[in-house]
């Protein structure tokens, strides 16, 4: 069934929050810079973001996105180009297209790990055995 195009799309600007896990439960795609805790975090969920590094930097930020989004899993904008719109043109079609969402949540979630901490500790276990 198609989503008509002519309602506002709603969302929720945030300042801060605290418990971080309630707004990725909360979320069908998100804004974010590209660290690497985020990066790792919204692909080990499968939240499809889009990623805007941060400019002023050594470019990590985007090399930290970039795995993601080649995946399919996201997308990548330079903060430069986040103008109202770039907005109107990629993100209302984008969160209306519940479909595309599905894929790219899919697509994070494939090349995500949810498994690090059991690989952590199986690399301390062979540190500490040799």
């Amino acid at each position: 069934m198609p989503v008509p195009t002519d309602l506002p799309v709603p969302y929720v600007t945030l300042p801060y929050l605290s418990e971080m896990e309630l707004g990725y439960a909360a979320a069908d795609l998100m804004l974010a810079r590209g660290g690497a805790m985020t990066c790792a975090e919204v692909a080990a969920i499968g939240l499809p973001t889009i990623y805007v590094p941060y400019p002023h930097s050594n470019q990590e930020q985007k090399r930290n996105a970039l795995p993601v989004v080649e995946a399919g899993g996201g997308l990548l904008v330079d903060d430069g180009e986040l103008t109202p719109d770039w907005l109107e043109r990629t993100v209302i079609p984008l969160i209306r297209d519940h479909r595309r969402l599905a894929a790219m949540g899919a697509a994070a979630a494939a090349y995500g790990r949810r498994d690090g901490d059991v690989a952590l500790l199986n690399f301390v276990y062979e540190a500490v055995a040799r």
